[in-house]
């Protein structure tokens, strides 16, 4: 060591050595398919990945990665060695026996909502790499004072109809997606005990179909699909619209003058709707040649750093919380995300879930024509899930 004068001082010999045990990994290959938004930007950060591992990694583009994974694995194919998946595919893959169980990989502490949606019967089947929430927008030229923090059902209704729309707010309400909602915020358990089961005992659902309806009728909300919904709102002609966070980018894009906001609660003082979470995550395939390689990719996609350069201009929100803390802090919509996170239930990986949905999905519809009154659609919904 060096004195501030030049002179030595001291004199420390250098004998630390650093000891390794173990096999090198002599995987070297990797086949990673990914789908959904930030397809450019996820292919440039896996091969920037295997650039600095020294392996060769493909990525594909794949469309409906569920169904494409078991006709591929059924035929006798190659399948990849790891897939992006939503948390709500876990149940089939698991099923078709596509999956290896990921019990051991070691995912950050501030992920747990993103982990227990690719949780199945004790078993941990992916790692949640973000989430997009659901959220309320609004034009800002037909909404010209935003939401207050706090805001209820009541106060969206009177904006949009003051707000001179020909359709004050739009969504579509036919969608068992954007209807679980409001059953939780007006007290109903959609996925009971965690599970993807419903708990049809509570009144919530009836209170849930009760705003709805009388919502369609005070010519409030306009029932639309969603690109119906979409074409609307473009051409200004919708005050409000529920859609997720991935839709922020493409209205950026399109240069439309919109805000977001978390969703309102059901009236003051009551905790208020609770947005649908849904998360995008990686899962290592049960025939995957490269295991090892897969594992260390999902551990780098966990990372806080990663996600919030992948996240930050897509909309998106890290599965890994410590990541948020690394996004910009200028972003004029990251905290109605935040927030929206905080009160939302994350879409589970149980397969009752997609039975609620299908069956919702169906019933709504006979409901919203009048086919089918609140108590019927209830009582319908029990018998075809058995309850």
């Amino acid at each position: 060591l060096e004195a501030a004068d030049g002179k030595p001082a001291e004199r420390v010999p250098l004998g630390s050595r650093l000891a390794l045990y173990g096999e090198a990994c002599s995987e070297r290959d990797l086949e990673v398919w990914i789908s959904w938004e930030g397809i450019p930007e996820l292919k440039a950060e896996i091969q920037a990945w295997a650039k600095a591992a020294g392996i060769q990694v493909k990525v594909l583009d794949v469309p409906s990665v569920k169904s494409k994974l078991i006709a591929v694995q059924r035929g006798g194919g190659k399948v990849p060695d790891l897939v992006m998946i939503q948390s709500d595919y876990v149940s089939d893959l698991r099923d078709a026996g596509s999956l290896q169980e990921l019990d051991g990989l070691r995912l950050p502490a501030r992920a747990a909502k993103g982990k227990d949606a690719y949780t199945l019967d004790g078993r941990l089947y992916g790692a949640p790499f973000y989430c997009d929430a659901q959220l309320v927008f609004y034009s800002t030229k037909l909404i010209k004072v935003p939401p207050k923090e706090g805001w209820t059902l009541a106060d969206m209704e009177r904006l949009a109809m003051d707000s001179g729309a020909s359709v004050p707010a739009a969504w579509n309400a036919y969608s068992s997606y954007w209807f679980l909602p409001f059953a939780a915020g007006f007290g109903a358990a959609p996925f009971a005990q965690g599970s993807g089961s419903a708990d049809f005992d509570s009144p919530g659902w009836l209170r849930a179909l009760a705003w709805m309806k009388g919502a369609s009728q005070r010519k409030f909300l306009v029932p639309m699909e969603r690109d119906a919904m979409m074409a609307y709102f473009s051409s200004g002609k919708t005050a409000f619209i529920l859609s997720g966070s991935y839709s922020i980018p493409e209205f950026t894009r399109l240069g439309l003058p919109f805000a977001v906001a978390p969703f309102p609660r059901t009236e003051a003082g009551a905790s208020p709707l609770a947005p649908m979470l849904d998360y995008k995550g990686f899962a290592v395939t049960r025939n995957s040649r490269s295991p090892m390689l897969a594992r260390r990719l999902a551990q780098y996609l966990s990372s806080p750093r990663m996600q919030a350069r992948f996240c930050a201009p897509l909309g998106k929100l890290p599965a890994n919380e410590d990541a948020w803390e690394l996004m910009p802090s200028d972003s004029p919509y990251l905290a109605a995300v935040k927030a929206s996170y905080a009160s939302g239930i994350a879409v589970p990986a149980h397969p009752a879930y997609g039975e609620l949905k299908n069956t919702l999905w169906k019933l709504l519809r006979l409901w919203f024509d009048g086919s089918l009154d609140a108590a019927e659609l209830i009582q319908s919904a029990r018998t075809i899930l058995k309850q």
